[in-house]
């Protein structure tokens, strides 16, 4: 029997009803290049698939890190704001300088070299107004002296020929004025006494004549000649007494004045050539006229000198000149009065303010320059004689019209931020803040940046340690980027 063909009535009513369409389906599904095809067709599909769910996938997390980049960009916009703030030890550690923003001629300085030399007006040469033998010298090249210090000694047979003639001249005066006192004693003088004798004898006859004739035995004549003799004893008397004395006197007096007067002269003679009191009246005192550093010194001890003769040379270095060749196509430019600064060799060293005080009217004819003379303080003696430096004039125009003004800091306080130029501000009533202030600057002219934009004469900024601040201010943003 055939097991295939036979089937029961369940089984006929329970297969499933095959339609051409599935049946062919079905003949695929049993080919196995048809199952392979849609395998294929299927991988096809899901991989896009897949990449799209990825994509999709990510892109919140993408979102959240712009998000996140975002908010970093905030956070770096605020690390770039315009303050830094120092600790109290940090502020004191970095030893700021905190200079104010001024104001200086606009116009470009006219430049020029110089050379240093002592200004002549405070320069004084110190002579001896006697001639002698050097006995002291108290002084050498390069000592400080004040005004009226001893700088030698000299013995001086002039002088000692002076104090000579003094010792003459007080004796005689001694003498006027002994002589003086005699006259005036009344009892060494015999003119007085006789005279005196005279008109006592001449009074007491004048007494007796009158008792005579008041007792009625004298004669009226004789009473007459008795007071005539009186009268003329009188006369003697004060005569004696008032003007031959006083004649006497008056020229004693006078012996004493003269004798004063040559004492005198000779004294302030001596003083003024600068001998001395007492037994070395004849040694001259040579002094220093004005304070200031010797300079040269010429004499040594033992050496003879003449009167009017140079001995030593005292500068006083506390103003100095310079005087800068100017080439005479510029010097026009130039009025006295002119400001100028002087700059010298010493790297970093702050320029010296001075003014032209004199202008050379001649040139020099090899070089075709004039000399124009600056006149400037010398603090801490820093310019020497002979120093080669150079000098701006500031403000040189030749129309006298005022210059146009600019702005100016210290080059040490700006400083570049990428592509920022900044400067750091102290913010008031804040100790240890520092506002962060953008400015547009020109070009460096010793030592000042010009300022175009950004502050006002007058404003604060710090000059030496604003690099310190730079620092401050990079390792706060470099502290939020890396957060």
């Amino acid at each position: 029997m055939n097991d295939r063909a036979e089937t029961t009535p369940n089984e006929k009513s329970t297969r499933p009803l095959v339609t051409p369409g599935a049946a062919g389906v079905e003949s695929h599904n049993r080919n196995p290049k048809w199952r392979a095809g849609i395998a294929v067709a299927l991988l096809f599909i899901a991989v896009p698939l897949v990449a799209w769910s990825c994509s999709s996938g990510s892109k919140p997390e993408t979102a959240k890190s712009v998000d996140e980049h975002g908010d970093e960009g905030g956070e770096h916009a605020e690390a770039e704001g315009s303050e830094v703030k120092l600790s109290p030890e940090s502020l004191l550690a970095a030893k700021l300088e905190i200079e104010a923003v001024t104001e200086r001629s606009a116009v470009a300085p006219l430049r020029a070299t110089g050379a240093v030399e002592p200004n002549a007006e405070k320069t004084q040469q110190v002579t001896p107004l006697v001639s002698g033998r050097v006995e002291r010298v108290n002084a050498a090249v390069g000592d400080y002296v004040k005004a009226g210090s001893t700088l030698a000694v000299i013995s001086s047979p002039d002088v000692a020929e002076m104090a000579g003639k003094l010792r003459e001249a007080e004796t005689r005066l001694t003498l006027a004025k002994r002589n003086v006192e005699r006259v005036r004693r009344a009892e060494n003088r015999a003119g007085v006494l006789s005279a005196k004798a005279r008109l006592d004898e001449a009074e007491a006859g004048l007494r007796r004549t009158r008792r005579l004739v008041d007792l009625g035995v004298g004669a009226g004549k004789d009473l007459i000649a008795a007071e005539t003799s009186y009268t003329t004893a009188k006369a003697e008397y004060d005569y004696q007494s008032n003007i031959a004395v006083n004649r006497e006197v008056q020229e004693a007096q006078a012996e004493v004045e003269t004798a004063t007067t040559e004492v005198g002269h000779l004294r302030e003679s001596i003083r003024s050539l600068g001998g001395g009191e007492g037994s070395n009246i004849s040694q001259v005192t040579l002094r220093a006229p004005n304070s200031g550093r010797v300079t040269e010194r010429l004499v040594n001890v033992g050496a003879g000198v003449a009167a009017g003769s140079p001995m030593f040379t005292i500068g006083d270095l506390s103003s100095m000149w310079v005087i800068a060749r100017v080439p005479e196509s510029q010097v026009g430019l130039l009025r006295t009065g002119s400001p100028a600064e002087v700059q010298t060799p010493e790297p970093g060293a702050a320029p010296i303010s001075g003014r032209v005080n004199y202008i050379d009217p001649s040139l020099d004819e090899a070089t075709r320059t004039a000399r124009v003379r600056v006149e400037v303080p010398n603090p801490g003696e820093r310019l020497k004689a002979g120093m080669f430096v150079q000098v701006d004039f500031q403000g040189a125009a030749g129309s006298g019209a005022p210059a146009e003004r600019e702005l100016v800091v210290p080059a040490s306080a700006v400083q570049r931020i990428g592509e920022r130029t900044v400067v750091f501000v102290p913010v008031e009533d804040e100790e240890g803040a520092f506002a962060v202030r953008d400015i547009d600057v020109g070009g460096e002219i010793n030592g000042y940046r010009r300022v175009l934009a950004g502050l006002e004469v007058g404003e604060k900024v710090v000059a030496n340690g604003s690099f310190t601040l730079k620092t401050q201010l990079m390792k706060g943003e470099m502290g939020e980027h890396g957060h």
